[in-house]
């Protein structure tokens, strides 16, 4: 019951006006909000008792991290226990038809001040968490509890079973909210607690993104007609405006909740396209009519600081969001093309913290190579990749594996896409000649003993790099190349002296990210003989430890059949592939003798080293991915 239905009771059962009942339930409940906030306890004879309950603090699953988990603190919330007398009338109380008085267009939704005893557990603590994340509310489900009532009272339907409604809640002890929503659906309601972001998830489900553009492109279309009625254009360009801007920020929400890394408008001859990169791959988000592109793009420049008016050269600049209560940097890239200005937008969500390097994928030899070479003194470590495969992300899990309180670790990075606490990082400004080569030459000043360069461009910050790793220095940094014994040629090619790579390089990691197989929709897939045969001759080929490991196994694979939860696609989340050379006598001696790439190559597989394919095959056999993504990513 809430303050609406009580005043309309006591004004039926007083014959009075309903307002002067409402005023005196309002003093009546503001006495007793005074009492306890004052840690009074109100005791009213024949009536009941308010008192001050203390919910305890509770251990509940981690939304994000499966097995980990998260503490929610305990906090005062007012309760009443009615008196024997009055739980002995109210029986005889039927409440009014919840038609005459809980119509939420009407008015809105009553306050909640004064919670009502209502029985959904013998102990609270014990109402179950539930993961809503990666779950699709059917529209029919969906529809049990309106949207506003969803989004005032912080609860959503889940599921349908038994003629009875499984909900999830952010606050479970809200008695008030259960009642209302009870009343409402008809229904006897299974409470599950949930986060806010949890919960968040289904409250976007209720208005998408298309919904989202469908009310701005009414709203411009309307605006353009009142332009054409009376002609006031600063008026009407301001009031375009703003449906787009809404429209914009659909676009990024969407896309940051999506996890998109890269979000792609393209103009094209007769609409405009959306794409988002996510897990590696572009897929369509939305297709939005041209007259509304250079409104869009124009959005977007003001958000990003551009020139508006200059459509003939490519510009780039930065901006930052908050997102869902969090900080989302995006480096937005423009270039004119022949239908217009095609936008690129890179996100770094800085909420996702920093991985390790298990969680990477590294495993067995070459997690070990790894750990080995990371806590030596002095020397070189390169990640090796092409753009876009998570280089600078293990680089990352490097420094907050070795960070300690006794060691100066310094950065040069473009841009410092995660902050992390006790580490020194400074980003390149080339508008004041602030790059790579000079920066690593005041780092160098700067008493480190570990440097990380975001990446090695050019001759000068290569060799600045050796001499600092010759020097008695860590040295982490990134180059582009397919494969980690193309490094040392690269190195050459900047002019680099063989012996001088030899003395300063300690390890190369080669690194690819492949697509995860949906856990959702997984299913147990049979493999043709000649892929098999494939498979088990890679396996003959790798180190003898690696083999031993693997013999004698059955083994088991999957593959994602789609759902909504992967978007048809089959695969969620991306996991790393690695080849990691460490530079030991051999590698040392064919590097000063200049020796081709094939052979360093052939001689650290003799050592032990797993190729990227090789690494791809073990995750593959662990049913964390498939043969095809390992070939789509290794192949050259």
């Amino acid at each position: 019951m809430n303050r609406f239905q009580l005043s309309q009771i006591l004004a039926r059962r007083l014959q009075v006006n309903p307002r002067d009942t409402r005023k005196l339930i309002d003093m009546f409940s503001g006495l007793i909000e005074q009492a306890l906030s004052l840690r009074q306890d109100v005791t009213i004879s024949n009536f009941g008792s308010f008192y001050i309950y203390k919910t305890k603090s509770r251990a509940i699953p981690h939304p994000k991290k499966s097995n980990q988990k998260m503490i929610t603190l305990g906090a005062n919330v007012p309760k009443f226990r009615p008196s024997s007398y009055l739980k002995e009338k109210t029986i005889k109380i039927k409440p009014p038809a919840p038609s005459n008085i809980l119509d939420p267009q009407s008015s809105s939704p009553p306050p909640s001040t004064i919670n009502y005893p209502l029985k959904i557990s013998d102990n609270p603590v014990n109402v179950p968490f539930i993961k809503l994340k990666d779950k699709i509310i059917p529209k029919e489900i969906l529809t049990r509890i309106p949207e506003h009532i969803a989004r005032t009272y912080q609860i959503v339907p889940v599921e349908e079973k038994n003629n009875k409604l499984i909900v999830a809640m952010v606050n479970p002890e809200d008695l008030e909210a259960i009642e209302f929503v009870k009343k409402k659906t008809g229904m006897e309601l299974l409470v599950n607690l949930t986060s806010a972001e949890e919960l968040n998830s289904i409250l976007d489900q209720y208005s998408g993104l298309v919904r989202e553009v469908e009310k701005t492109l009414q709203a411009v279309e309307t605006e353009e007609s009142k332009q054409k009625r009376k002609p006031e254009p600063t008026t009407a360009e301001k009031d375009i405006e703003a449906p787009v801007s809404r429209l914009v920020l659909s676009l990024l929400t969407r896309a940051v909740k999506d996890k998109a890394s890269d979000v792609h408008i393209e103009p094209q001859e007769k609409e405009l396209t959306v794409r988002f990169r996510i897990d590696g791959i572009l897929q369509k988000a939305v297709t939005l009519p041209k007259n509304i592109q250079p409104s869009i793009i124009a959005r977007i420049k003001i958000m990003t600081n551009l020139k508006t008016d200059e459509t003939r050269i490519p510009q780039d600049g930065r901006f930052s969001l908050s997102i869902e209560k969090r900080e989302v940097d995006f480096r937005v890239s423009t270039m004119p093309t022949v239908y217009g200005e095609k936008v690129v937008m890179r996100i770094l969500d800085k909420s996702h913290g920093i991985l390790t390097l298990e969680q990477l994928g590294l495993i067995s030899g070459s997690f070990k190579a790894l750990e080995e070479n990371i806590h030596k003194s002095h020397g070189m470590i390169l990640i090796t990749g092409p753009t876009g495969c998570g280089k600078t992300t293990t680089l990352y899990a490097i420094l907050d594996k070795i960070y300690d309180v006794g060691i100066n670790i310094v950065t040069l990075e473009d841009p410092v896409e995660y902050k992390i606490p006790g580490i020194n990082q400074s980003q390149v400004n080339l508008a004041v000649d602030y790059h790579f080569a000079n920066g690593l030459r005041s780092i160098v000043r700067q008493d480190p003993d570990v440097i990380m360069l975001g990446e090695i461009r050019d001759n000068e910050t290569a060799s600045m790099a050796v001499h600092a790793a010759l020097t008695g220095h860590i040295v982490l940094s990134t180059l582009h190349t397919n494969d980690a014994s193309g490094t040392i040629p690269r190195l050459i090619d900047m002019q680099i002296e063989p012996f001088l790579i030899a003395s300063s390089l300690n390890l190369v990691v080669a690194q690819r990210l492949c697509r995860k197989v949906c856990e959702n929709c997984r299913t147990i897939h049979q493999y043709p003989e000649e892929v098999i045969n494939d498979i088990q001759q890679e396996i003959r080929k790798m180190p003898l430890f690696e083999q031993k490991e693997l013999q004698g196994k059955k083994f088991t694979f999957f593959r994602g059949k789609g759902c909504n939860v992967c978007n048809q696609t089959g695969y969620k989340g991306r996991i790393g592939i690695f080849e990691v050379l460490s530079v030991d006598e051999n590698i040392k001696q064919l590097i000063i003798k200049q020796s081709p790439a094939d052979l360093i190559a052939k001689t650290a597989i003799s050592k032990g080293m797993l190729t990227l394919k090789q690494d791809g095959i073990k995750k593959v056999l662990q049913g964390l991915t498939t043969i095809e993504e390992i070939t789509r990513v290794t192949k050259e």
